[in-house]
């Protein structure tokens, strides 16, 4: 249990690679897992009948027999699940730690309708329906198939863009199926900031529980559509949940925690997840 607590602890307090993978997905998209074994099923969600593609990283030297697992659900999935798998175990075996589980989950519907938390018109609004597959189908699977550790606090949500509002999303309105939360460029301005209301109708709900959270995003966003709901977030999580342990970055030669492309974006990244692989690189509050 210790081992799986200093195994997220570091994922998420030391900006590891894995809260840069979609910053640095722009030079390894379609990365194949290379240090473990992809296992892969579809599954039909009984709350919206779309079907997911999932794929799950198993670590090296995987024993279910024997152990279970702290596991790391990937949203937009699709892209980047083999460099998040990759470097989940170059993280585990820098610190001599016994990796995670990777779970990429696949498009059911258009990730504008899963990731989004409010009908504002025909192809938003389904985070509900998405929330509760994941909840209810995909991480019993997960425990049953796999030996998914069932503690709350070994369940990691990530995610970007639409993806970030989601795992503020599940962070808000059901706060028991994740004790950990990476939002990387979350659309928090979605439909007038609700994210920002349901928050607050949900505080007194969430805010006793032990939690990590882990926010980035690039300086150069929008910055009444991205940056102030941003650290408008930030300062609610920091000024109202005791328990927390919150962290963030604005880093700022990037636009976004999003996918760059241009040769100078990749270069850059890439130095940066060097400078983070070896700690030189901390999150900027705890």
């Amino acid at each position: 249990m210790k081992n799986k607590t200093v195994l997220i602890n570091r994922l998420l307090s030391a900006v590891s690679a894995i809260i840069m993978l979609f910053l640095l997905s722009s030079c390894t998209k379609d990365e194949v897992f290379t240090s473990g074994v992809t296992k892969e099923f579809t599954l039909q969600s009984t709350a919206n009948g779309a079907t997911y593609d999932i794929r799950v990283g198993l670590p090296a030297n995987y024993n279910p027999a024997i152990e279970k697992y702290a596991t790391i659900y990937v949203l937009d999935g699709k892209e980047i699940f083999g460099f998040v798998a990759n470097r989940c175990q170059e993280i585990a075996d820098q610190y001599a730690l016994k990796n995670v589980l990777v779970v990429s989950i696949g498009y059911g519907k258009d990730r504008s309708i899963d990731y989004t938390p409010t009908r504002v018109s025909s192809v938003t609004g389904g985070a509900p329906q998405f929330l509760n597959f994941i909840e209810t189908q995909l991480i019993p699977k997960m425990e049953l198939d796999y030996q998914a550790d069932a503690g709350r606090n070994n369940r990691v949500i990530l995610g970007h863009s639409y993806g970030g509002l989601f795992g503020a999303y599940a962070f808000t309105v059901n706060n028991k199926v994740f004790g950990n939360y990476i939002m990387l460029s979350p659309s928090l301005w979605f439909d007038n900031y609700v994210l920002m209301k349901m928050e607050k109708d949900n505080r007194a709900n969430n805010n006793i529980n032990k939690q990590l959270v882990f926010m980035g995003t690039g300086a150069s966003e929008e910055r009444d559509r991205m940056l102030a709901p941003f650290e408008t977030f930030y300062q609610t999580l920091h000024d109202n949940y005791s328990n927390i342990k919150l962290g963030k970055n604005v880093e700022k030669k990037y636009q976004s925690y999003g996918f760059q492309k241009s040769k100078h974006d990749q270069g850059a990244c890439l130095l940066f997840f060097k400078q983070v692989i070896f700690g030189r690189v901390t999150i900027s509050h705890y």
